[in-house]
């Protein structure tokens, strides 16, 4: 009872002290500015240790010393914080710490028939201390806090219970027949109160919870020393530490801080000055004039920072181009004129164009290719549609052949497919699959019963009889494909175009473009199109200025001006900053249709180096010039296609015109002009525009049979 009234005393004595701080309980203003009061409890975990050399005597321990115990539970305070600078603060604590422990000795002793034994004295104590403390905690870094100080408390009805049990041996009894002795509970530890100090030691931090600290949470460590024995007389001392933390609530904290937003406003004003149009787009930044101001809104702080500056600019002017065109004609003597008009002559002609009973594969496939057209029902052929051009009718050649096989309902024919002795090996599956495609085409499109088409199925080795031997991928893709053989010429006999007219002269052969007069300075680029109904004709241009430019006009740029509309000519120049300016000139063109007619037979398929007439050709040319008229002139041209040896290509080209001379010879009825020297090895043959797919290679092995005669 003495200890309490101590402790209330020392409660007393520090609220005397504090009493005087709360004159700042209710200042306000900045956090900085105000000593907090804080009000709090704290919550922790405590590890009790006891140090000791005693024995109780009014405990029966009989003669061993309790050395050591400990125990864990939990603790609790009140508080009071008070601020004394900003970096320190005083704060007074009324805490319970419980401070039990379970001491336990063991003793050997001799039992009943001169047996050693061991026995285990056990002493558990309650001790529950309530006291006060007073402790100073000091800001070193952040929220981070030293705390020092003291307390000072007593136990609150300490007891005690002990026992002493047999440890050994495992069986036995002390002399009252059990294996405990001295057993009591709850006994009245003596000379246990009165005032006890201790030391206190430990760390915090501080983290608020709140802007203004109203609410500060603390974790924290602590460390206490006690300085008196537990019971007087008896050497025995406890030590504790807890970990935890607090929650305190200030009685004072000014205001929470309204919530700050910024704003930065930038203010540009220009001074323009105008540049030549070569120097580049420009700002210059001028110097930056800051204002800020603060203004509450919505309880919301507003710092407004605007910026003012002004920029000068420089902006080039747009330049300002002159663009002209002059269009001169140059004769074949060199002479130029100014004023002329484009003489296109013309010519009907009538064509008779080959059919080559081929289909190319691409390599390894055995489906038809994309280059050939492949429709779903007949109805979407029509014949009289395809181009005037021998690859355009190749590329309707099984439409062709289909829609003659549904008319000519006894024709057959007989389907041979290859494979390349190279690269595929004379495959004859490959082969065959490929025939088969074909036939399929003709049985599924074009309906044509599957007996009047036979496969010829090869056996060992399946590449052409006459291969092409050039070791190289353009022979080798002349050797993936399927022939078609027929003993029905008709069926192979070519496709007539009706008449259309073709350009065959063209004045002047030349033309200049003149852009005198157009300006030079800032031109970047230029373009130069000649055009007649949306038909380009001439398309020219590059960098920089224009220079005056002679143009060839050819036989093929006759053909676009067939019709007789009007060339129109335009320099456009572009300058910088994408400034334009066009300038245009126009061209008359006069068409004039020849008194002669031509009529034309392609001959086609001459084997790879033979000159020999195949049955088809040779019925071709047959009917062909049977109604030619007397006084006509027939012109034979022999062609080959560009690759291999050129000698043996002319000479080949001959050998084959020649072939088709005599096969004339043999038919002519009437006295003609009958010119068979004509070869042509050094440039495609008419409708030929390239040597990239092999049925333009095979087409150009030809022979090409032109009759000039007058026009009806």
């Amino acid at each position: 009872m003495m200890g309490i009234k101590k402790c209330l005393a020392i409660l007393l004595l520090t609220s005397a002290f504090v009493v005087p701080l709360k004159s700042q309980w209710w200042l306000g203003g900045n956090l900085n500015d105000v000593m907090l009061t804080q009000l709090g409890i704290s919550a922790s975990v405590g590890l009790i240790n006891h140090g000791a050399s005693f024995t109780l005597p009014y405990a029966p321990t009989c003669c061993k010393e309790y050395t050591a115990a400990s125990s864990i539970g939990p603790s609790a305070s009140v508080f009071l914080r008070q601020e004394i600078i900003k970096p320190l603060r005083i704060q007074l604590r009324g805490s319970y710490i419980p401070q039990n422990g379970l001491f336990e000795t063991d003793e050997t002793l001799l039992l009943s028939n001169s047996v050693n034994g061991i026995s285990t004295h056990a002493l558990d104590v309650k001790l529950g201390w309530l006291g006060a403390e007073l402790l100073l905690d000091l800001n070193v870094a952040g929220g981070f806090r030293v705390i020092a100080g003291m307390n000072a408390g007593t136990f609150l009805s300490p007891t005690f219970s002990q026992k002493e049990t047999l440890k050994s041996p495992a069986t036995g009894t002390f002399e009252n027949g059990q294996r405990v002795r001295n057993e009591s509970t709850d006994i009245a530890l003596q000379d246990a109160s009165g005032l006890k100090l201790g030391i206190v030691g430990g760390v915090g931090y501080d983290i608020p919870l709140t802007k203004n600290h109203s609410v500060v949470l603390t974790p924290e460590f602590l460390y206490t020393v006690g300085l008196k024995d537990v019971v007087e007389g008896a050497n025995w001392k406890t030590t504790s530490i807890r970990a935890g933390a607090s929650i305190a609530f200030a009685l004072n904290a000014p205001e929470p801080p309204l919530p700050i937003e910024k704003k930065q406003i930038l203010i540009v004003d220009s001074v323009h000055v105008v540049a030549l149009p070569s120097e580049p787009y420009r700002r210059v930044e001028g110097f930056v004039t800051s204002v800020t101001d603060t203004n509450v809104v919505s309880d919301v702080v507003w710092i407004v920072t605007t910026d003012s500056r002004t920029d000068t600019v420089h902006s080039p002017a747009l330049p300002k181009i002159n663009a002209r065109i002059a269009v001169r004609s140059v004769s074949s003597s060199g002479a130029a004129s100014d004023v002329f008009t484009m003489n296109v002559s013309t010519q009907f002609v009538a064509e008779a164009l080959p059919i080559l009973p081929v289909i190319f594969f691409d390599p390894q496939a055995v489906s038809l290719s994309f280059r050939y057209n492949q429709i779903s029902t007949p109805s979407q052929f029509d014949a009289d549609a395809i181009p005037a051009r021998t690859t355009a009718v190749h590329r309707e050649v099984l439409n062709v052949i289909g829609q003659r096989m549904a008319e000519q309902t006894n024709s057959t024919i007989r389907l041979r497919g290859t494979a390349d002795p190279t690269t595929e090996n004379s495959d004859c599956g490959l082969a065959t699959k490929r025939a088969e495609a074909v036939k399929g085409y003709l049985v599924r499109t074009w309906g044509i019963s599957a007996d009047r088409i036979i496969v010829l199925e090869g056996s060992g080795q399946c590449a052409p009889e006459r291969p092409t031997r050039q070791p190289s991928e353009e022979g080798f893709s002349e050797n993936r494909r399927v022939d078609i053989e027929t003993d029905d010429l008709p069926l192979m006999g070519p496709v007539r175009k009706r008449r259309f007219n073709e350009a065959r002269t063209i004045d002047p052969p030349q033309l200049v473009f003149d852009p005198a007069g157009s300006s030079t300075q800032y031109v970047t680029d230029y373009k130069i199109t000649a055009t007649t109904e949306g038909t380009v004709l001439i398309s020219d241009g590059g960098k920089g200025s224009p220079l005056k430019k002679t143009y060839d006009v050819t036989i093929d740029m006759a053909e676009k001006l067939s019709l007789g509309a009007p060339v129109q000519v335009n320099l456009t120049l572009n300058a910088l900053q994408g400034v334009t300016e066009t300038a245009t000139a126009k061209i008359q063109v006069k068409k004039d249709t020849l008194k002669t007619e031509i009529e034309r037979l392609t001959l086609t398929l001459f084997n790879v180096a033979s000159d020999a007439i195949t049955p088809v050709s040779e019925q071709a040319i047959k009917h062909f010039v049977e109604d030619v008229p007397a006084g006509s002139t027939v012109v034979v041209r022999g062609f080959a296609d560009m690759l291999g040896n050129a000698d043996f290509n002319k000479k080949l080209s001959a050998s084959r015109a020649q072939s088709v001379c005599t096969a004339i010879r043999k038919y002519l009825t009437k006295r003609v002009d009958l010119q068979c020297n004509e070869v042509a090895t050094d440039r495609f043959p008419p409708g030929i525009d390239s040597y990239k797919t092999p049925e333009e290679r095979f087409l150009s092995r030809t022979v090409q049979i032109e009759i000039k005669k007058d026009r009806k």
